[in-house]
C-alpha cells in the first residue's frame, strides 16, 4: 500500500518497465477516458454523413485531428508518467470534462460552435503543457523533450487563440497552422528522446487497437442507423444490413491480424511513422462509417458522392494499413511476407477507389458486396499463412 501522502500526490516520474524487458497493462482510468472519445467520432461521422462534399470532407478533417492530438497526447504523457495517485485521476477527470465540450461543439464547429470548439481544444492543450512541464521539472532528463513540446504546443495554442477574433476563412486556416506545429512539433524531439528510457510498445500497442475499435463500433453504428433508417424492415434491408456488418468486421480481421498484434520496427522515427500512420487510418475508418450509413438508406441507386465516401473511406483505410505494415517489427516467426502482404491491402485499397469511379447506378447489395469481396482476399491471406 502507497503511504497516505503518496496516495493523494505522486511526483510525475519516468517510467523505464521497458528498459528493463518489462511491460505494462492499460489501465482502467484509461480505458474509461478512451471512451469518453466515443461521443466526438459519433459527432464527427454523422457530420461527414450529412455534408457529403469536398466542404464537407475537410470540415471532418480539420475537426477530427484536434480530438485525435488530444487522445494521443494524452496516451504518450500516461506511457512516460502515469501515477495512481488521486490528483492524477483529477488531472484526467479535467480532461475527460473538456473531451466532451469538443463533443458537444463538435457538430456545427464550422459555423455557430467554432469558438466554442476552439476554446475546448485551448483548454485541453494547457492541460497537457503543464504536465508535460511538470514532469519535465520532476526528471530533469526529460527537460529538454517537454521544454520543446511547450514551444511548440504554446505557439499552437497562441495561433487558436488569435482564430477566435478572425472570422472565416481565415479563422480555419490558423487552427491549420496550428494543428500542423502541434503535428510537426515531436518530431523535434526525436534525438533527445533516444536519451531516455523507451516507450511501453506492448501497451501503446493496446491503446491504438482500443481506439481502432472505438471507430470500428462507430461503424457498426453507421450500419445499424443505416438499415433502422428504413420505413419498413424487408428482407432487402437485413441482407445489406449483414453485408455493412461484414464489411466493418472484415476490417476488424484485417487490422487485428495483420498489426495490432505488432510493434513499430525499433527507433524512435519508426515509432512515429506507427503513430502517425493511424492517424489517417482512424479518419478513414470513421469516414466509413458514414459511407455505410448514407448507402444503406438508398432504395435504389447509390448517389455518386455516398458511393465515392464509401469506397473512398475502404480504400484509404487499406492503403494505409498497407504502409503501417511496412512499419512494423518482423519476428523470426513471422508468417506474412514482408513484400505480397501489404502489396495486397494496396491493391485492395486501389480496387476499392476503382469501385468509386465505375460503380455508377449500382445499388447497395452489388457495390457493398465488391467492397467485401476486396476484404475477403486479406483475411483468407492471413488464414492461409497461419
Amino acid at each position: 500500500m502507497p503511504a497516505p501522502t503518496e496516495a493523494w500526490w505522486q511526483t510525475p516520474q519516468l517510467h523505464t518497465e521497458a528498459a528493463r524487458g518489462e511491460e505494462r497493462k492499460v489501465s482502467w482510468l484509461e480505458l474509461f477516458y478512451d471512451l469518453v472519445f466515443v461521443v466526438v467520432v459519433s459527432e464527427l461521422s454523422h457530420s461527414l454523413a450529412t455534408h457529403v462534399s469536398w466542404d464537407g470532407l475537410g470540415s471532418f478533417i480539420l475537426l477530427f485531428l484536434p480530438v485525435w492530438w488530444v487522445w494521443i497526447s494524452g496516451t504518450i504523457y500516461n506511457d512516460r508518467f502515469e501515477t495512481g495517485d488521486v490528483s492524477y485521476r483529477l488531472f484526467v477527470f479535467v480532461q475527460i470534462v473538456i473531451v466532451a465540450a469538443m463533443a458537444v461543439f463538435a457538430h456545427a464547429t464550422t459555423g455557430a460552435t467554432a469558438v466554442p470548439f476552439a476554446l475546448a481544444y485551448i483548454a485541453s492543450r494547457l492541460v497537457i503543457i503543464f504536465m508535460w512541464l511538470r514532469g519535465g521539472w520532476y526528471v530533469p532528463a526529460f527537460r529538454p523533450v517537454s521544454t520543446r513540446y511547450a514551444i511548440g504546443f504554446s505557439l499552437s495554442v497562441a495561433l487558436f487563440l488569435v482564430s477566435i477574433s478572425v472570422p472565416p476563412p481565415g479563422r480555419f486556416a490558423l487552427w491549420g497552422l496550428g494543428l500542423l506545429i502541434d503535428l510537426i512539433t515531436p518530431i523535434f524531439t526525436l534525438n533527445q528522446q533516444r536519451r531516455l528510457p523507451p516507450v511501453t510498445a506492448a501497451k501503446l500497442t493496446e491503446r491504438f487497437g482500443l481506439f481502432t475499435l472505438i471507430v470500428l463500433g462507430e461503424a457498426v453504428v453507421g450500419a445499424v442507423r443505416g438499415v433502422a433508417a428504413g420505413a419498413d424492415l424487408t428482407l432487402r434491408m437485413g441482407l445489406d444490413g449483414v453485408l455493412g456488418v461484414a464489411l466493418v468486421f472484415a476490417l476488424w480481421w484485417i487490422y487485428f491480424d495483420f498489426i495490432a498484434r505488432r510493434a513499430a520496427k525499433p527507433g524512435p522515427w519508426w515509432g512515429f511513422l506507427w503513430n502517425y500512420l493511424h492517424l489517417p487510418l482512424l479518419m478513414a475508418i470513421t469516414a466509413t462509417s458514414g459511407g455505410l450509413l448514407n448507402v444503406l438508406t438508398t432504395p435504389a441507386a447509390v448517389a455518386e458522392s455516398n458511393r465515392w465516401l464509401l469506397c473512398g473511406a475502404v480504400g484509404a483505410t487499406l492503403l494505409t494499413m498497407a504502409a503501417l505494415e511496412t512499419a512494423l517489427r518482423r519476428d523470426p516467426d513471422e508468417p506474412t511476407a514482408p513484400r505480397l502482404s501489404p502489396a495486397l491491402k494496396a491493391l485492395a485499397g486501389g480496387g476499392a477507389l476503382a469501385l468509386g469511379a465505375i460503380g455508377t447506378g449500382w445499388q447497395p447489395p452489388a457495390l457493398l458486396t465488391s467492397l467485401l469481396a476486396l476484404l475477403i482476399v486479406q483475411m483468407i491471406y492471413g488464414a492461409y499463412v497461419w
